[in-house]
């Protein structure tokens, strides 16, 4: 399972890897981004230190794994000025609204839209000297962990994703409605 453009470390036992040997800034060839693709697939999570690269730079990468979406509909702030495709995060605004430092609960991105994206990608600008920790689980290593009758329980049952599950403000239901019934568009649509 090597590779031969990327050098791919593992940081933890089931989900997570750092990705070097490539600058992002740059365009990418197609045997690197493939390589990146697949360790994508098997660590579920992708880390790649020491890269200086901008809102232009960051959306041109993430073209090169799919159709990039509008940004993430929820809360505040609003997306980035001509980049439609980012949204800051700021954890000033998190304190505000959740009282304490934080991402706010365990929560999914964006999986209630009609064409959910297949990955979000974080990048990092000011970075505390302490905490900011991000967590993830890896849903397949948990499945598969799971005994033959609670997997075959798990098949059976249907999941249904919401934003907010209705403690959003009535504007806010409104583009959560848009996004939701949106193609891939930039731009989401009244419904």
């Amino acid at each position: 399972m090597g590779y031969k453009h990327i050098e791919v470390k593992q940081v933890a036992g089931f989900i997570g890897a750092e990705i070097s040997g490539v600058d992002l800034s740059r365009p990418l060839n197609d045997d690197e981004v493939k390589e990146i693709r697949k360790a994508l697939l098997k660590w579920k999570v992708v880390f790649f230190r020491g890269q200086n690269i901008d809102h232009a730079a960051q959306v041109e990468f993430t073209s090169r794994f799919g159709e990039v979406t509008f940004a993430h509909p929820l809360g505040e702030p609003e997306p980035v000025a001509g980049f439609p495709q980012i949204k800051p995060v700021d954890r000033r605004l998190y304190e505000k609204q959740y009282g304490f430092r934080s991402g706010g609960p365990w929560h999914t991105d964006v999986t209630a839209a009609i064409n959910p994206p297949a990955a979000s990608i974080l990048r990092a600008v000011n970075v505390p000297s302490f905490g900011g920790d991000t967590q993830w689980s890896n849903l397949v290593a948990a499945y598969e962990g799971l005994s033959a009758p609670l997997r075959a329980l798990a098949d059976t049952l249907k999941a249904e994703h919401r934003f907010n599950g209705g403690k959003a403000s009535a504007p806010q239901q409104q583009v959560h409605r848009a996004y939701c019934c949106q193609s891939t568009s930039l731009n989401p649509p009244s419904c």
